[in-house]
């Protein structure tokens, strides 16, 4: 396969992006604390508010910065790097803003037909379902729908009655519990059910990453729906080929 390079003049966005990752960088400006205005940064660097704004651009997809509502741009925390062994809640993890609430709401109750499915379960069993949004301050960054079945609930020591016993097994027993998981990803548009937890318009883009957790047997003993806001999330992955030569 013949490949043809076209070489070009690098653009002036470029520099601005260096000038700026640089500074973050070496703390010049902190994490998450306010970007200066463009026009004080389009000064600072010497180049238009339009060029100034291309180098944000870059920066906001790379999860440098982030364009928060009501805050103007904050400068991301650095990147939290995991172990390949570790499993642990993506929304608690790969988030840009601090999570410094958690809200929960639950009920017991019958599965619905796609946990039965998913989680091998017949129509009289009995299902934890959760749902919990997280929220640095007053900006919300995305919420997670759990179900659990009655089965697991000694195995997870999970205190029916205790709100702040389900929340410790939503938000971390599952996951130190959990040997593997089997996700998917999705890139969905906010429906009635995600903007009331989410308080977006109906419409935004999200992602959306379905979970089964399963043993060491790998059976699966719990089912997760992550929904992200994406400009408040990194999702960092590490995979490898456990048979590579």
């Amino acid at each position: 396969m013949n490949t043809k390079l076209h070489p070009e003049n690098i653009p002036a966005y470029i520099g601005v992006y260096n000038s700026l990752y640089k500074d973050i960088v070496e703390g010049v400006y902190p994490a998450n604390e306010t970007l200066p205005g463009e026009t004080a940064l389009s000064q600072k660097y010497g180049v238009s508010r339009n060029t100034l704004r291309q180098a944000l651009a870059i920066l906001n997809e790379d999860g440098m910065i982030i364009k928060s509502q009501g805050k103007g741009t904050l400068v991301a925390p650095a990147v939290k790097h995991l172990s390949r062994e570790q499993i642990t809640h993506p929304l608690l993890t790969m988030n840009k803003l601090p999570v410094t609430e958690t809200a929960i709401t639950y009920n017991y109750g019958a599965p619905t037909d796609i946990a039965r499915d998913r989680l091998f379960l017949g129509e009289s069993d009995l299902v934890l379902a959760c749902n919990c949004v997280f929220q640095s301050e007053n900006t919300v960054l995305g919420y997670s729908f759990t179900q659990i079945p009655a089965m697991f609930f000694d195995v997870l020591k999970l205190n029916t009655s205790d709100t702040g016993s389900i929340k410790e097994v939503i938000l971390e027993t599952l996951f130190h519990y959990s040997k593997k998981m089997d996700m998917k990803i999705k890139l969905i548009r906010a429906n009635a059910m995600e903007i009331e937890f989410l308080k977006i318009p109906l419409d935004t883009p999200l992602i959306l990453i379905e979970a089964l957790h399963l043993d060491k047997t790998e059976r699966p003993f719990a089912r997760n729906k992550f929904y992200f806001i994406p400009e408040y999330y990194h999702l960092n992955f590490v995979i490898s080929n456990q048979g590579a030569l």
